[in-house]
Formats: structure tokens, sequence, C-alpha cells
């Protein structure tokens, strides 16, 4: 589903519901951050409202692109939710050597905010089964086919698992 101003429909809360938002399926993930937004505003939230804002503004920022037309979908979503998660990573890290755990500890509750917009990535046993599939496939002739391998694997796996993964089960499958 594709979120545009054109296609938004307001409330999904249902006619005579009381408390909660009714989930509807089919509700696209932008609409799920407002209405999470709106959630974290009224149980006063900050790290989630703060975490959403910012996620949402990475989000109509990266639909200004020329290649986005100012359409903000699902797989937008998720790869600006990846791009944020694996920033956070890398800050607990920093943090983390700087002896700053209470920052560090911030981080990671981002974090958690933020993986509840990614699918569930699979085990490094599925990650083999499907490098150990391309490598019939693409037939690479050793650790030479590497760049191959790693173009055909990425593709099949685009949103199940991360770039770093898929390039370790690779090279060492591949031996090199």
């Amino acid at each position: 589903m594709i979120w545009s101003p054109e296609t938004a429909t307001g409330s999904r809360r249902l006619p005579g519901a009381q408390g909660a938002c009714v989930t509807i399926a089919g509700v696209t993930l932008y609409d799920r951050i407002q209405s999470e937004m709106v959630d974290a505003r009224v149980k006063r939230n900050d790290v989630a409202l703060g975490t959403l804002s910012l996620l949402k503004s990475e989000l109509v920022r990266a639909s200004k692109e020329a290649t986005a037309a100012g359409r903000i979908d699902d797989e937008m979503v998720v790869r600006v939710a990846r791009k944020e998660v694996k920033r956070r990573e890398e800050a607990i890290e920093v943090y983390r050597k700087a002896g700053r755990e209470d920052s560090a500890r911030r981080e990671e509750a981002e974090m958690q905010v933020l993986r509840t917009f990614l699918p569930a990535t699979i085990s490094e046993q599925q990650i083999e089964d499907e490098v150990r599939q391309v490598i019939e496939e693409v037939k690479p002739e050793g650790p030479k086919g590497f760049g191959q391998v790693m173009k055909a694997a990425t593709a099949r796996l685009a949103g199940r698992a991360d770039g770093n993964d898929i390039a370790k089960v690779t090279r060492r499958l591949l031996g090199s």
C-alpha cells in the first residue's frame, strides 16, 4: 500500500469503539507510525515520540527525492527504519567505548521502537540455505565470484537479512 496525501483516510477508529484504536488489516506502515505517535503523545512516552517523529521526518525527506516522486510506501519505511537502526547500533558502540552507558541505553530504547517497523529477520541457517541455492544457480569460479553471488543473494534476501550477514555466509561458503 502506498501513502500519499490523496490516499490518507483520516481516523482508523471504528464507530462506537471505545478505548484503543482497532487495528485494521491493510494499514500502511506510515499510517501506523502516525497512530503510534498519537499513542506515544497520550502516554507521554518521550523516547517513542521523539523516535517516531524523527522517523516520520526522515520519511518525508526521503519522499522528496526524485526516485520517490513524493510517495511513501511500506518499502521506503522499512528502508529508512533499517538505516536508522544501523545509526543507533553505531551510536551505541561509540557511547559504550566512551563510557556513556546512559546515552547507550537511550539509543537502545530508540532502536527497539524502530525495530517494530522492520520485518522479521531470518536465521543464519536460512540465509545459508538461500546462499547455497544462489551459488548453485550462479556457479561462481571460487572466491572470485563473490560479487556475483552477493548481487544475486542480496536481491533474493532483500528486506529479510542484513547485508553483512549475507556477506559473512557467502565468504564462508566460497572459502574466501
